[in-house]
């Protein structure tokens, strides 16, 4: 054996005091069986004849260990090995729960439910390596795909124009979304390729969990701080003997999705990651993080609020200019959801001196009724002043307050989407603007959709809407086409479940098994790819939530079966097989060249 140390012998002198080559005791192993009212411990060591001490929830001092033992309720355990002659090992860290209240196992799936495929050992898990590299090799996507996975050669034989970026084209009677190279697009995408919303608040609620690895361990990785901990990442570690980085997560979901027929990755996607794995992508402006800009109590963008255009564009120029060469990129959404359906109630009842958009509505009913006589006797009110509008709450009661707010509307997403619109192509004219994925509430109340459509059109190349529903609405989804200018529409979010592994199905009774889940799909994107205006749809999401909810909505955070695999990184086979038939095939009916598909769930 040589030992060799190398430095610049001037700047330091190398010293050897101590070489140790497997001279520590091996780790202590916890094993643990559940009966009906204890749980029963074995520890063990792979060093043959070491002495395991153990200690639980911080007892003044460790024990030998002599036996299997009997635990009730919830603790928190510490163990280690000696022998003699060797190092002892390092203190681990478990957590053990005996109490009745577990609604989680060891895995992350859900302990109240039982099916086909539930992961019961390690030992399966790491089987699934073997049989992923089987499944992926076997999935064998349609040939004829440019780069970018829209029709090759559909350029020339539509007469549609290479521009080097993602567009929107005419091709006969229809919008159609085109590559860099100009060959049909049809979005297949998929949001969230991530593990982000695996994530779980376990922090303060340890007894639902039946078993939590300690973060001074090897899962490490899989805790987002130190309160909310990922069982998929734990299970991937189980799988692989690696907790995968985000970058790892992304690049072996785009190589899965892929092979399922996709073409794009979705929105709430790590997007710097697309061009290594080819794959097209979208990006969100970074007006979500602008916390000057936010309103208590509404999920809306204060566009009126001081400096807010030199905020905007200083932001931009630094978010949206360096990538406005890209040709991977698709595209960009404004932000995800906007409480319009909440403008009306809550607007009116804001302080000026906590949101400039009161204070803006304010001037506005001023200047149009300049006496605060003539004001009150349309909005039936007693003020004394405009002064005092500013930090009152105002009754919208009659006509006048009606028509006033809704001018007041229009006004607001005027403001806002122009000012987006104009900053943003100051910066990047290549890609293309995705709109603001409408939250569905406000796109089912003809009201505000009218309103949105009719705005938002004027500034935008694509309209997005997160449309969850059993089917597409094809009569709402013509009036936002229509009233919009005939801007073309992406499905920028929908979904389907089943509760089967003890998750919330997205929709209710919407599936009551995987396939079922899959012939949902099939209804739902080739009816979206029938249409003429329709250019994409995005599923939600990647990996199933966790099943006590995503970290950032505490107790409260959603828990549905949305994904395409499962916690324990099990692929849904039945569901995938109805996806690929539609994927595969995507332009097949986008042309008219077979029926779109239909499965009558009323007959089943």
């Amino acid at each position: 054996m040589k030992i060799e140390l190398r430095g610049a012998a001037k700047s330091w002198s190398p010293q050897l005091s101590r070489v140790s080559i497997n001279r520590s005791t091996a780790s202590v192993d916890v094993k643990s069986t559940r009966n009906a009212e204890s749980l029963q411990v074995d520890l063990s060591s792979a060093t043959q004849g070491a002495r395991i001490y153990y200690r639980k929830d911080n007892a003044p001092a460790f024990q030998l260990y002599s036996g299997p033992f009997q635990l009730t309720g919830y603790s928190v355990f510490e163990t280690y090995a000696v022998k003699d002659g060797k190092d002892p090992s390092p203190i681990r860290k478990y957590t053990l729960n005996a109490s009745n209240k577990i609604q989680v196992d060891r895995f992350g799936q859900m302990i109240s439910a039982n099916f086909p495929g539930k992961v019961t050992t390690e030992q399966q898990l790491k089987a699934d390596a073997e049989a992923d590299a089987s499944y992926y090799a076997g999935l064998t996507p349609p040939s004829g795909r440019d780069r970018f996975g829209g029709l090759a050669g559909s350029a020339a034989k539509y007469g549609l124009q290479k521009k080097g970026f993602f567009s929107i084209q005419q091709m006969g009677r229809r919008k159609v979304m085109t590559t860099p190279e100009g060959n049909l697009f049809f979005s297949l995408g998929v949001n969230g390729l991530t593990a982000n919303e695996t994530y779980t608040m376990v922090k303060g609620r340890e007894e639902l969990f039946e078993s939590i690895p300690s973060i001074q361990e090897e899962y490490k990785p899989a805790y987002s701080g130190t309160d909310n901990f990922s069982f998929y990442l734990a299970n991937k570690y189980r799988k692989t003997g690696v907790v995968p980085t985000e970058h790892a997560i992304y690049s072996e979901a785009a190589g899965r999705i892929k092979k399922w027929g996709f073409n794009s990755a979705g929105g709430f996607s790590p997007d710097k990651y697309g061009n290594e794995n080819n794959l097209p992508y979208v990006r969100m402006l970074p007006l979500s993080s602008m916390s000057w800009a936010k309103i208590d109590g509404i999920s809306l963008f204060d566009i009126f609020a001081p400096d807010a255009a030199a905020k905007i564009d200083k932001a931009f120029a630094n978010a949206v200019k360096p990538r406005k060469d890209d040709p991977m990129l698709i595209g960009y959404f404004i932000d995800n959801e906007y409480d319009y359906h909440k403008f009306y109630s809550h607007v009116p009842k804001l302080k000026a001196s906590e949101a400039a958009i009161k204070g803006r509505l304010v001037k506005r009913l001023k200047d149009k009724y300049q006496e605060i006589d003539k004001f009150n006797s349309h909005w039936q009110t007693r003020f004394k002043s405009f002064e005092e509008l500013k930090e009152a709450e105002l009754p919208i009661n009659t006509s006048s307050a009606w028509s006033d707010m809704d001018a007041f509307f229009r006004y607001y997403l005027d403001t806002f989407f122009e000012t987006v619109s104009r900053l943003y192509h100051k910066y990047d004219q290549n890609h293309l603007l995705l709109g603001d994925r409408w939250l569905t509430t406000p796109y089912l109340n003809e009201k505000f959709r009218s309103v949105m459509a009719q705005v938002e059109g004027k500034y935008v190349d694509v309209i997005s809407i997160n449309h969850y529903g059993y089917a597409l609405n094809t009569g709402l989804l013509e009036d936002v086409y229509t009233k919009s200018g005939g801007k073309p529409i992406l499905i920028s979010e929908f979904g389907f479940g089943t509760t089967e592994q003890g998750l919330d199905p997205l929709l209710q009774n919407s599936a009551v098994n995987q396939f079922q889940r899959g012939m949902r799909y099939r209804n739902y994107v080739e009816a979206a790819a029938d249409l003429d205006y329709i250019v994409g749809a995005h599923v939600f999401n990647y990996v199933d939530q966790a099943g006590l909810g995503r970290y950032w909505q505490g107790v409260w955070g959603e828990r549905y079966n949305s994904g395409l695999v499962n916690v324990a990184d099990r692929p849904y086979k039945e569901y995938l097989k109805g996806i690929m038939a539609t994927n595969y095939d995507i332009y097949k009916v986008l042309l008219g060249e077979r029926p779109k598909f239909y499965y009558n769930f009323s007959q089943k």
